[in-house]
């Protein structure tokens, strides 16, 4: 992660000029702008999650995307996505692997812009991302899984759009495809059914031409079974600082969020089934 930070703000430090309408400037919440018509951009992701409550977890993950704008409004974009795996101690919740680098799978996007922030005086987009995936981001396991992320991202600007405020709210069902050895040699397969709910806010003000610092905060959790009764399994806050710089043609996004608290338990403030202790995320974008 270190290589990428230093990759990240140096070709940052490339570009003089302000960024494009659709710059981004949180690692988590998204903004309302979209690509003008006819742009594309080429974007790299990069996720570091750390810790449990014990033993050793390290994951990484990667996405490479390509976004296009195909009228002012309405863009779409492809991904590529990468994860990498370090676990031990962690019997039996998590088995010991040890991955440096793998396809994960594939995702798209589509997003609508309703309505401007700089025009209409607040913004507001639609956003749908269906995925597959092969390899659970959590569990490192192998399987089948499809995901559709819903989005509405609501964007406000003040003091001439020195302060930038972004709000997300996401609902995202997921399908998991489980194998379960019934007797020994035979196993069967099913679908299981798994909700996740997000709320994302974050606040951003200019400090020099370009160069932007703030916070943002999210909320997320997990309904299981959620067709079959709506309960809530586990959550988690997480919140910190992000840092963001754009140029002509490129961009960089740098954003710290350490988990504040979650679904209480005996002798703990946080959860670490789902979640980690902290997340440290980079966005390099560059417009073709």
């Amino acid at each position: 992660m270190t290589r990428w930070m230093a990759l990240g703000l140096g070709l940052a430090g490339l570009a003089a000029t302000p960024a494009q309408a659709d710059e981004q400037y949180f690692g988590y919440t998204y903004g309302a702008e979209v690509l003008p018509k006819g742009e594309t951009e080429m974007e790299l992701w990069a996720t570091d999650r750390r810790g449990k409550d014990e033993g050793h977890y390290d994951a990484q993950d990667y996405k490479v995307e390509l976004e296009h704008g195909f009228t002012d409004r309405f863009t779409v974009s492809g991904y590529a996505n990468f994860v990498s795996h370090h676990i031990r101690g962690l019997d039996p919740d998590f088995e010991r692997t040890d991955r440096d680098f793998a396809f994960q799978g594939l995702s798209a996007e589509f997003k609508y812009n309703v309505l401007s922030p700089f025009k209409d005086g607040i913004g507001l987009t639609l956003y749908a991302e269906p995925g597959w995936s092969r390899i659970h981001s959590v569990e490192s396991e192998k399987g089948t899984e499809y995901e559709l992320e819903l989005k509405a991202i609501v964007q406000k600007n003040f003091l001439d759009d020195r302060l930038i405020w972004a709000a997300n709210l996401t609902f995202e069902p997921e399908w998991e495809k489980e194998k379960e050895e019934v007797v020994p040699g035979v196993t069967e397969s099913e679908w299981e059914k798994e909700l996740k709910l997000e709320i994302s806010s974050g606040l951003s003000y200019r400090l020099a031409p370009g160069w932007y610092a703030g916070v943002e905060g999210r909320y997320a959790s997990v309904y299981p079974d959620w067709t079959n009764r709506l309960r809530r399994e586990t959550y988690a806050i997480f919140a910190g600082p992000t840092l963001h710089y754009g140029g002509k043609k490129w961009a960089a996004t740098l954003s710290y969020q350490p988990q504040l608290f979650g679904s209480p338990s005996p002798g703990r403030s946080r959860t670490f089934g789902e979640y980690e202790c902290r997340e440290l995320r980079l966005k390099i974008g560059y417009d073709l």
